[in-house]
This record gives C-alpha cells, sequence and structure tokens, in this order.
C-alpha cells in the first residue's frame, strides 16, 4: 500500500534551505584543499600561452560573476535565497583566486577576449534590470562554464587542473540549481511577452559573441565550421535550460503550449 507513492515536491523555499546548507558544507579552501604539488603537466602540442589564454577566460567570468553577485545581494531580501547567493559571492571570489594562482605558474593571467567583454558588457545592460543579469548569469554564464571546463578539461589533461576543475563543477552545478529554482519562482506571473523578449535578448547577446569569436580567431573553413557547431550545440543547451523557468520564444496564437 502506497510503496510506489512518489515523496511530495519540496518547496521552493525548502531546496533553496537545503542548497543554502549544502553550500556552507561544501567550502573549500585554495590552500589546503588543492595538492599544489600535484604536478603541471600540460600536453607537447599546447603552448603555456594558449594554455593561458583559455583558463584566464574562466578566470575573468569568475571575477564578472563575483561582482554581480555583490551588487545584487544589496537588492534581495534577507532568507534562503540571499543566504544562497552569499555563499555563491564567497564560491566566486575563491574560484577567481584558485585559477589566478595556477595561471601564475604559466606566466600569469592575459587579458579577457573580445567576444567575453562584449557578451558581459551586453548583459549589464539589458532589460528586465538586475533579473535579466541574473538569467544571463545563472543559465547562460554559469551553464557555459561547466562547459568550457569539460572543454579545457579535455584537451588540457593537467592533473593539477583536473582538481581544481573538479572542485569548481561542484559549485557552479550548486549555483545554476539555485539560479533555475529562485527564477522559475520570480518569473511565474510576468506576461509571456516580456519572458519571450529576455529570451531573445540573450539569443542575440549569443549571437554576436559568436560572430566576434570566429572572425577575430578562426580563419580556417574546418575550424569556423567545428567551432560553429559547437556553439550552437552550447544554444541549444541554454535554450532548454531557459526553458525551464519559463523564459522561451513567444509561442504563436493557436500553437499547442
Amino acid at each position: 500500500m502506497g510503496a510506489n507513492r512518489e515523496p511530495p515536491q519540496q518547496s521552493p523555499e525548502a531546496r533553496l534551505a537545503r542548497l543554502a546548507a549544502n553550500a556552507e558544507a561544501a567550502q573549500w579552501s585554495v590552500a589546503r584543499d588543492i595538492d599544489w604539488q600535484h604536478i603541471r603537466r600540460l600536453p607537447t602540442w599546447i603552448s603555456h600561452a594558449q594554455a593561458r589564454a583559455a583558463i584566464s577566460q574562466l578566470y575573468h567570468g569568475e571575477l564578472a560573476t563575483a561582482r554581480f553577485c555583490q551588487n545584487l545581494l544589496r537588492e534581495l531580501d534577507p532568507g534562503d535565497a540571499h543566504c544562497c547567493l552569499a555563499w555563491q559571492l564567497i564560491d566566486e571570489e575563491r574560484h577567481a583566486e584558485v585559477y589566478r594562482r595556477y595561471l601564475d605558474q604559466l606566466g600569469g593571467v592575459t587579458p579577457i577576449e573580445p567576444n567575453l567583454a562584449q557578451a558581459l558588457d551586453a548583459v549589464a545592460r539589458g532589460p528586465a534590470g538586475k533579473l535579466g543579469a541574473m538569467i544571463a548569469y545563472h543559465v547562460i554564464v554559469e551553464g557555459e562554464v561547466l562547459r568550457l571546463q569539460g572543454l579545457i578539461t579535455h584537451f588540457l589533461p593537467c592533473p593539477l587542473l583536473r582538481q581544481i576543475n573538479r572542485r569548481i563543477a561542484r559549485d557552479e552545478a550548486r549555483h545554476v540549481a539555485f539560479g533555475q529554482i529562485f527564477l522559475a519562482e520570480a518569473l511565474a506571473g510576468w506576461p509571456e511577452a516580456t519572458r519571450a523578449s529576455i529570451y531573445y535578448w540573450l539569443h542575440r547577446i549569443w549571437g554576436q559573441s559568436t560572430d566576434v569569436t570566429l572572425d577575430t580567431r578562426y580563419r580556417s573553413s574546418m575550424a569556423r565550421r567545428v567551432l560553429w557547431r559547437w556553439l550552437q550545440s552550447g544554444w541549444d543547451r541554454h535554450a532548454a535550460a531557459l526553458k525551464q523557468i519559463g523564459v522561451a520564444p513567444q509561442s504563436r496564437p493557436g500553437s499547442a503550449s
């Protein structure tokens, strides 16, 4: 009797409280919990300059997200969402610190790339104020960080970097979960047209960033085709995540929901 009954769905408040508790329990130290004696080993076909350029973009992304969390914290009322975001700020600052320390071994941080700088600037000036920016950071930026970490770990099979990215990926997955819970609740009462406008805005930013990346870094047609497919698959994943929180293209009259 009732053996197959599914457990009741937890409320958003209960899920945020659990995430905040998990965030506190999962805190780690750059100095103590990373084995800096671990061998740093890069493949012979990738130069230190190439590795620095790729990992530096993760560093810049972490710094930008930390600044955004700091600004948003001033506007959130005390509660579990505020607590989750406060722990995320601590996480992002720690991620930037650990990437900087790793990059110091490669010769230091390189400048932010134009596509990333352009995208972050566009996010800061987008619709829906801080909530629109939160959607961009928690769905697109955090989701892309997880993808890029996987890609970099695959092509840079460095034991030390793999150890760092494993730690960071756990935190980022929790940040994505926080964004999904908080944003789905916050957007629930918004008009479809407003939510659709956010979708089109994010899609436009992604397209512009893709164009800059292709035009400035990749000249061969084969490399451009491979990168374009990778970027398109990234947007498909982000679009699915946006749909989960209620941000999707506006449906046509009479179409199925």
